[in-house]
């Protein structure tokens, strides 16, 4: 594998793949949406390290469905490029009114 490049997404495709889920599963975007900002209202203990503050950290299952969908959408792509995607889908998600 030495000479194996690693694939990143570009910012089309992370535009492709969002414009892909949004007309093809919207339910997902919106659904994931509405759990990213109910993650964002929760208290922080600043009583508890780090290690502990992110063990309580539960992943909703609204991300977990949209992982699942691009993993699925993209199948046979590298694990790096498909958690790029995702991060930069996040991206889009949470920083529009997508």
């Amino acid at each position: 594998m030495g000479n194996s490049k690693i694939v990143l997404p570009t910012p089309d495709e992370i535009d492709e793949a969002f414009s892909y889920i949004k007309q093809n599963a919207p339910k997902l975007i919106e659904n994931y949406k509405i759990a990213a900002v109910q993650l964002s209202k929760v208290p922080i203990d600043y009583s508890l390290s780090d290690e502990e503050r992110a063990a309580r950290i539960i992943v909703p299952d609204d991300f977990i469905n949209l992982r699942n969908y691009i993993n699925d959408a993209y199948k046979g792509k590298s694990p790096v490029y498909l958690s790029r995607l995702y991060m930069g889908i996040h991206d889009i998600i949470i920083s529009s009114e997508a």
